[in-house]
Formats: structure tokens, sequence, C-alpha cells
């Protein structure tokens, strides 16, 4: 079937794109679901080393969070279990990548900054207070340290949501330590009026974070440019401004009313919802071989 897209606007171009590429990575379960959680149980049997754990937990949270976005895309319908289990595997994958460091000198494995900071905004959206912002802190030294070594300034986005979070949580970043951009751009000025209690410029600074977020949501590499949003599993899931209003209700400003095609799509709730944190058995399983496996080092999570 051949797709006009010449008549669709770019929200209907996003959701075609996107709906498209989440049927292509359900098909691969093997890749995604089946063979991790072979290497996972495999490692609790002294079968693998424990450096396939960290890979095959964020494998696992991807899988979870397809199946959340394709039912959204197909069934109208939100997975509050998908989007739990998703984040909790990713927030573990750095836990225990970060476990190991401690351990070994030269393990630096972690999740790439601009996914992990989306998973802290998950955790805080998804109401687990205490474990999101113990997974920011964390993030943060991961920043500072051997993970990721000051990080780099070619997506803008991530570099938002942490300026965000430490305003938030009244840190000073140490810049010295960090790759940051020299210029944030779109960013730079809702960073300028992130507390307004002005609707109204509210209002247009939000609209003009999705106007920028559909713009740059591009799977494509190009030779002169980095598209901030080069993942279509967040094409659709406007994490960054999530957490922006989410953080800003949390601190009683004056909220927001969608005013937009992008804010108006369900998938968009800002607000805090008060889930538990799921206790997934294999996940304590790992955790509990690790503790006996190095006795002495802790958890950060």
């Amino acid at each position: 079937m051949v797709i006009n897209y010449r008549d669709m606007n770019d929200i209907e171009k996003i959701i075609i794109y996107t709906a498209k590429k989440k049927k292509d990575q359900l098909q691969n379960e093997k890749v995604f679901f089946i063979e991790p959680e072979k290497e996972i149980e495999a490692f609790c049997e002294d079968e693998e080393d424990d450096s396939v754990i960290g890979m095959n937990f964020d494998l696992l949270s991807s899988w979870y969070f397809y199946q959340y976005v394709d039912q959204f895309l197909t069934e109208s319908r939100l997975s509050g279990e998908n989007i739990k289990i998703s984040t909790m595997y990713a927030l573990e994958s750095n836990n225990v990548d970060f476990f190991l460091g401690k351990e070994y000198v030269s393990y630096d494995e972690a999740i790439p900054f601009h996914k992990s900071i989306k998973h802290m905004a998950q955790a805080l959206l998804l109401g687990w207070d205490d474990l999101g912002i113990n997974y920011g802190n964390l993030l943060l030294r991961m920043l500072y340290g051997k993970q990721y070594q000051g990080w780099h300034p070619a997506y803008l986005h991530p570099w938002f949501m942490l300026e965000i979070f430490c305003k938030w949580q009244k840190i000073e970043l140490d810049y010295s330590q960090l790759n940051y951009p020299e210029e944030m751009g779109i960013y730079g000025s809702v960073l300028k009026s992130w507390d307004t209690e002005d609707v109204g410029l509210l209002s247009q600074l939000v609209d003009n974070l999705c106007e920028y977020h559909i713009a740059e949501s591009d799977e494509d590499e190009y030779e002169d440019r980095t598209p901030d949003f080069p993942s279509s599993d967040y094409f659709l899931y406007a994490i960054e401004i999530l957490l922006w209003l989410n953080i800003r209700e949390r601190m009683g400003l004056p909220g927001y009313t969608p005013g937009n095609e992008l804010m108006k799509l369900p998938i968009n709730n800002w607000h805090t919802q008060k889930t538990s944190v799921p206790h997934i058995a294999l996940i304590e399983k790992v955790k509990e071989k690790l503790l006996e496996d190095y006795p002495g080092i802790d958890f950060e999570l």
C-alpha cells in the first residue's frame, strides 16, 4: 500500500510511522524478550557471567515499551502494566551496571543518558517519587563518573530535563564536569521562564516545545545535523514536556490546559499517577544473586 503523506498533517504522519515501526519491532520477540530472559536465567544458574544483565534488562525494557506504544496506537488504550514493567527494567539495568562498576574499575556500561533521563521522568509520572528522585541523583553521579563522562551536547532535550529536575530538587550542577551544549535553543528560553505563573506564556512555551518536538522527531541520519528525538519511542510521547509540567504541578504552579494536537493525545498525561512499584521476580532473583556474589557492595536503588 502506498501512503500519500501530502494530505496529512505532521501528527498523522508521525502516528503512521510510529505504528509501523512498533509493529516491525514487535516481530522480534526472540531478540527483545525470549533471548534476554534466557540469558538472565542462565546467569542465575551460573551459566552466564554478570555482564549480560544490564544489556538484557534494557532489551526487556524496550520490549514492554514497544507494547505500550503499540497498544495506544492500535487499541486506543494505555497499558499501565507495560509502562511500569518497562520503566522498572530500565531503572534496574543502570542500577545493576552501577553496582558492577563498583567492583570492576574498567566496567562502565550504562543505558545512554538521553534514554535514562526519560526513564527517570517516567518513574516520577508513575508516582514513584522516592525511586525517581534517587534515580535522578544516581544519573548525576554517572554523569560526573566513568559511565557518562560528562556526556555530549548532541541532543538538547536531555539537558533540559536534567535542568528542570535539578531546579526542582535545588541541585547546583557542576558544569565544569559536563559537556553541556553551548546553545540550548528553544529550551534556553523555556528555562528562563520554567516557573512562570503567567498561563498565557506557559501555553505559548508548551506550543513552541511541541512544534520543536514534532519537527525534531526523525530516525533518519544526516551529515549536517542530529535530530533531537531520534527514536520513534518518543515521537508521540512528549516526555520532556510532561516532566516539566509534572514538576510545575508538584510545585503548585498554575496548571496547563492542552491547546495543541500533541498535548491532547491521551498518552501525554503529565499528572502524577499513583501507581505501585512492581515487584518483578526475575529482577529480584538477579539482585539476590549479585549480593551473594559480591558481599559488601550495595545497590543504589
